[in-house]
């Protein structure tokens, strides 16, 4: 069935559309102040709409936890389910780009591979490959979390970051850290200042008392650590000429992915 309209009125197809770009100019605009928070007025004024029009749009996100809105300071800023929508498409994203060489590591150590990325205040494993040895060490699997600090790759993903945002992310997680081998605040920090001085994490031990992992931070082209790859095999495996092998192996095959 053809939708008539009468002349100077919009469709309904046309009505949806305009509220679609709409609503994504407001939540762009949110991005733009989400550190501050953003007033009702000022985002009407960015985004040049009537600010009742910008009140309802908000409103509805709101319910939708895409927009969290605070009564107090009456700021808006963007919602926690809208980070969790971009940290699945992140995820779907590097775990595509990285898969090749998660592959090609575990084919040329046969160990264990797997790759995290930074979730909040977690190390969050998106992707596992196995190699061919026959003794595997699976510690972590797809979709495992462990507090910033705690493991291979989530201490690779912690010890080069800011330190200030390092030691937020610590502060964070202290009442986590005992649950795991009774670790400290003082613990973690003293294995991050080692990771700093070695260059790459190395864990022995602290899950599985005959395993050994290695775990490499992954920067973007602005320098940022966007994922870390943990290699991690049993103890016998691990003498320390082959930790630094499986270091460079892990770099040469990451090299022409870092300019992403």
């Amino acid at each position: 069935m053809t939708e008539h309209v009468k002349p100077g009125r919009k469709s309904n197809a046309q009505q949806g559309a305009q509220s679609v770009h709409r609503t994504a100019a407001l939540l762009k605009i949110l991005a733009q102040y989400n550190e501050t928070g953003a007033r009702l007025s000022q985002i009407a004024r960015k985004a040049g709409l009537h600010i009742t029009t910008v009140r309802r749009i908000l409103q509805v996100l709101v319910e939708e936890n895409l927009v969290a809105y605070d009564g107090i300071s009456k700021l808006y800023y963007l919602g926690w389910d809208l980070y969790l929508l971009g940290n699945s498409a992140q995820q779907y994203s590097i775990q595509h780009k990285f898969r090749p060489s998660l592959e090609n590591i575990a084919k040329r150590t046969q160990d264990t591979v797997f790759l995290l990325i930074p979730s909040c205040n977690d190390a969050l494993c998106v992707d596992v490959v196995q190699g061919s040895y026959p003794i595997k060490t699976m510690l972590i699997g797809i979709g495992s979390r462990r507090p910033m600090g705690i493991g291979t790759g989530s201490q690779a993903l912690l010890s080069f970051i800011d330190q200030k945002e390092a030691e937020k992310i610590i502060e964070y997680n202290s009442s986590y850290y005992g649950a795991y081998n009774g670790m400290t605040v003082e613990d973690v920090k003293s294995i991050s200042r080692e990771t700093k001085e070695r260059g790459y994490a190395v864990t022995d031990g602290l899950f599985h008392k005959d395993a050994v992992s290695i775990g490499v931070p992954i920067y973007d082209a602005s320098n940022t650590i966007v994922a870390a790859i943990t290699v991690s095999a049993i103890r016998s495996r691990m003498s320390e000429a082959r930790r630094e092998e499986i270091v460079e192996i892990i770099r040469e095959e990451i090299a022409d992915l870092l300019q992403w």
